[in-house]
């Protein structure tokens, strides 16, 4: 995996100073450049393959990239390397590459120098980031221009530093210092990228109801998790929300009746006692809640909850489906059958179509001359006769989705979402009133 070191060159002529490194290390000789030292520290065994990158301004080319940029008050050029040179001596066997970037005085320029910098970014590569003399609105931008090339680019932030030499005291009096005792504090702000993140992961899952990018944060995150009974704690609530979110996205009805969501709920509940390293996991213990908050245990009214769950994360086609098959079991739920049985389920959903049709008794054995009895039980209920019309609307469209829009008056997406949400404003009361015995059965 190719890497690579960021950078932007200031134009100031900086004093020399030492380092000292988030990791306690002190540089061993006083550099002009940060750069120097962060190259030194993190770059050091880097290939042939890797890339030291240096944006420039004009005025930050000529007077700290190149050879005796600077001079005194008299006019009089100062004899000293420049960051080009200085990157050279190190004798690291990565590419050295600089590229040409305007000011940022305005929009348009800090959007030339966004394209700059993420053209220049390989698919897949690690990087580390120095914003020490990043000017103006610059390391915003970075860190926002970080965050879209992890999307786009599937980047990997390996560090964001900066070194913080104003922790010296103002210029003049930091001049008055020995260079050897000027030591500058090196920030690790590779925290901020992290940040970023959880704060995509978020919005997925309380958007989308997505876990996955929490799940893989959790577990992959080696800095912020130690290995202690908390945090052990919080991996396996967020692994178990996942599993249960997919088995809501995947329909698995069966598994949705019986799962202890009330346990689920106590156990992040739980999560707001504990000494957790993850840090921004205790922010999203009410989200997690706020989630599950309609589901109990044991319930068949969970399937119910389910369809609500899909509509409102755009998931329709499961939603249609399991409404559909919501109403099914609880109808054998309610005839004793076991509605476990795909033969059983088969034929409930036919007496819909027997009512739709008005098929009379003597042509039932057509659909259901195996379980014809079954039938006459489901056929009295009133609950069937009063919802078949919602139910075989409801087949309608489960069938033009499932032939992909194919079929003859297919129907726009625009249109099932709002018929169906129509569909689910009329069933849940009723399907809901049948489970508690209101109709005739």
């Amino acid at each position: 995996m190719p890497k690579s070191f960021i950078s932007i060159l200031g134009t100031n002529d900086y004093l020399e100073c030492l380092h000292k490194f988030p990791d306690g290390e002190i540089s061993k000789e006083p550099v002009k450049y940060v750069q120097e030292d962060l190259i030194k520290k993190y770059c050091k065994d880097w290939t042939e393959n890797d890339e030291i990158r240096i944006f420039l301004t004009k005025d930050a080319k000529e007077k700290n990239w190149l050879d005796n940029g600077h001079y005194d008050r008299e006019g009089k050029q100062i004899q000293n390397s420049g960051l080009e040179s200085r990157i050279k001596l190190i004798g690291i066997k990565s590419k050295i590459l600089h590229y040409d970037i305007n000011e940022g005085f305005n929009e348009e320029e800090i959007w030339e120098i966004f394209q700059s910098i993420y053209d220049s970014f390989k698919e897949d590569e690690e990087v580390i980031v120095d914003i020490t003399h990043s000017f103006r609105s610059l390391p915003m931008l970075l860190i926002t221009l970080l965050n879209f090339a992890k999307q786009v680019k599937k980047i990997r932030v390996l560090g964001i530093y900066y070194a913080a030499f104003e922790n010296l005291g103002p210029i003049h009096k930091v001049r008055e210092i020995p260079v050897d005792q000027r030591v500058a504090p090196v920030l690790d702000l590779t925290s901020f990228s992290q940040l970023q993140d959880w704060t995509n992961a978020t919005y997925d899952f309380i958007r989308n109801a997505n876990i996955t990018s929490l799940k893989k944060l959790v577990q992959s995150s080696k800095k912020e998790l130690t290995n202690t009974i908390d945090n052990k704690a919080a991996r396996d609530v967020i692994v178990e929300i996942d599993r249960i979110l997919q088995e809501i996205n995947l329909c698995r009805g069966n598994y949705i009746i019986d799962y202890d969501f009330d346990n689920l709920k106590k156990n992040i509940d739980m999560l707001r006692n504990l000494d957790l390293s993850i840090r921004p996991l205790p922010i999203l213990i009410d989200e997690l809640l706020e989630k599950i908050k309609n589901f109990s245990y044991p319930g068949i009214e969970n399937l119910v909850n389910s369809v609500e769950w899909c509509i409102e994360h755009n998931l329709f086609q499961q939603a249609i489906t399991l409404l559909q098959e919501t109403v099914i079991t609880i109808i054998l739920k309610k005839l004793d059958s076991d509605f476990r049985i795909r033969d059983l389920r088969k034929a409930v959903s036919n007496c819909f179509f027997i009512v739709k049709e008005n098929i009379e008794k003597n042509n039932w054995h057509n659909l259901n001359k195996i379980h014809e009895k079954l039938t006459e039980k489901v056929l009295e209920l009133d609950f069937v006769k009063k919802i078949s019309g919602d139910y075989e609307y409801l087949s309608d469209i489960r069938n033009d989705i499932n032939h992909g829009g194919f079929i003859k008056d297919s129907k726009p997406a625009e249109s099932i979402k709002s018929r169906l949400r129509n569909s689910v404003n009329r069933l849940k009361p009723m399907i809901l009133d049948f489970n508690e015995g209101n109709y005739k059965c």
